[in-house]
């Protein structure tokens, strides 16, 4: 089961790390997880401005992932946020936040933990 999540996390991670748009994280330890992990594309924080600011902003960008949390709040957060985005017309990636608490769930409790996650996965040489 860990070979099988790891393969699949590892494959979540390049699709971050080669994502184009934009990416929503509820504060700066998410941030710095995502940077760590090679992400390199804009990253907006959601705890600097109200949500509908921020999608404002976001919106601007064609494509958007949206990476709260997976506790209650994040669920709330990420839901507000699709249907601002998507009253944008915007195109918006809640499925990379799903599958990454699929396999994450019972090891993390949101993004800011994806790092040592990988890194704990990694040492475990499948």
């Amino acid at each position: 089961m860990y070979a099988e999540n790891y393969k699949r996390l590892e494959q979540l991670i390049d699709k971050l790390r080669e994502f184009n748009g934009v990416i929503l994280v509820e504060g700066m330890r998410d941030e710095v997880a995502l940077r760590k992990l090679g992400v390199e594309t804009e990253i907006i924080k959601l705890s600097r401005f109200p949500l509908a600011e921020i999608a404002l902003t976001a919106s601007h960008y064609h494509d958007i992932m949206i990476l709260t949390d997976f506790d209650r709040k994040g669920e709330d957060l990420a839901k507000k946020l699709t249907q601002y985005l998507e009253g944008y017309k915007c195109r918006v990636d809640t499925n990379t936040r799903r599958e990454l608490k699929k396999i994450a769930k019972k090891d993390i409790k949101g993004i800011e933990d994806l790092y040592g996650l990988y890194l704990r996965f990694k040492s475990l040489r499948f």
